[in-house]
């Protein structure tokens, strides 16, 4: 794997993922790995 990829965040995204946080202390980081591991479990379903 790479080098990380830098995510530039708008307003409206920031208010978006807040409200996908499931405890306070969520990050951005575990939020941005749960959506992209469901995509990818969905995606390996099909």
């Amino acid at each position: 794997m790479g080098d990380p990829a830098t995510i530039q965040v708008g307003k409206e995204t920031r208010k978006k993922l807040k409200e996908l946080r499931i405890t306070r202390r969520g990050t951005y980081d575990e939020i941005l790995n749960r959506l992209m591991k469901n995509a990818t479990d969905s995606k390996n379903k099909d």
